[in-house]
């Protein structure tokens, strides 16, 4: 393993704040506000990155329960109050927004969580008299809009807020906070490789602050600030993460200790998907099989997967190949994904 063990500035303190035993106001914990208003009153800038764009990731009616769900993905819609729509963030497909609810008629909603929209609007309520920028998915959508936006903040902005687009490759001396709102969210993918995944954006966001001369500060808000992922960010320490990772994946059967292959049965009856996944998992019967699990919906389709194991990848090839060869059924074939699919 080759290391690069400093860099040319200091590396910037990183405290976990436990939200359990944090006053919290709007998704924003005491500790974090109190740091921003610091920064700012020295003239230095700050970054909030928070991984979901839009205002409000759910809509639910506060008074029958009912959630506003994508007809072609069976997944939540996520509220944008800029284009005042219901988006899908799988298909991209947008849907009015009516006040009323189309269950029970009430116009009540019940407003928990929070995307970057929402927000910009509250760090914007809070700290009146400073520049705020967003980027995001929504924000970047015009041709040369991420450059701008950049060129805004590094010029006249005091607040950076984004997903994680801002989580890698910045680089500005005036960076001396960097706050990571709802870390947690990350860890709680059905993938195998969500730890992974948390530590590497959690890492690469904590480097963008101190790259200058003042020395970085680094909040990380989450409930679960012993989770061994937080621990190994707060010490960069990849090596720890490395060795406990591979620990995990040997003991659960995941790459790179096996090889793995999904596959995915669509149908527009579930019952019908599902009766096609079983089938082909007694066919592989002499590999290890996860499944079948249904996973969400596209185009209006119902989807199960079945997640295949071997150690030998000929072997899983020339299985895949043999089933593929002697079924009736259309089946979205992935070998050795690198995500799960949702």
């Amino acid at each position: 393993m080759i290391e690069l063990k400093n860099r040319i500035h200091e590396m910037p303190e990183i405290c976990l704040v436990d939200m359990k035993k944090e006053r919290i106001t709007n998704g924003l914990s005491e500790t974090l506000l109190q740091a921003i208003h610091k920064r700012l009153s020295k003239k230095e800038q700050v970054i909030l990155l928070l991984n979901r764009r839009g205002y409000l990731p759910v809509v639910r009616c506060s008074d029958c329960g009912h959630v506003r769900i994508c007809p072609d993905c069976g997944v939540a819609l996520t509220y944008h109050k800029n284009q005042n729509a219901l988006v899908c963030h799988c298909c991209g497909r947008q849907f009015k927004f009516m006040e009323e609810c189309p269950s029970c008629h009430s116009k009540n909603y019940f407003k928990a969580g929070m995307g970057t929209e929402r927000l910009e609007e509250q760090i914007v309520e809070i700290f009146k008299d400073h520049h705020v920028v967003r980027m995001d998915a929504d924000s970047t959508r015009k041709k040369n809009a991420h450059e701008k936006l950049l060129q805004e903040f590094e010029e006249s902005g005091d607040l950076l807020i984004g997903t994680q687009m801002v989580a890698k490759g910045l680089d500005f001396e005036r960076v001396t906070l960097v706050g990571i709102l709802n870390a947690d969210a990350t860890l709680c993918r059905n993938d195998y490789r969500a730890s992974e995944t948390a530590y590497e954006m959690l890492e690469q966001a904590s480097g963008r602050s101190g790259r200058g001369k003042l020395k970085g500060e680094v909040m990380i808000q989450t409930f679960d600030p012993d989770h061994f992922v937080m621990q190994c960010v707060k010490m960069h320490d990849y090596k720890r993460f490395f060795n406990q990772e591979m620990q995990y994946r040997h003991l659960g059967m995941y790459p790179p200790y096996v090889y793995l292959c999904t596959l995915i049965f669509t149908h527009f009856d579930f019952n019908e998907a599902y009766k096609q996944a079983s089938a082909a998992k007694e066919y592989f019967s002499s590999l290890r099989v996860l499944g079948p699990i249904e996973i969400r919906m596209q185009q209006k389709k119902h989807r199960v997967r079945l997640i295949l194991k071997s150690k030998d990848d000929k072997l899983l090839h020339k299985l895949v190949q043999n089933y593929l060869d002697e079924t009736k059924y259309v089946v979205d074939v992935n070998m050795h994904p690198i995500m799960m699919e949702e």
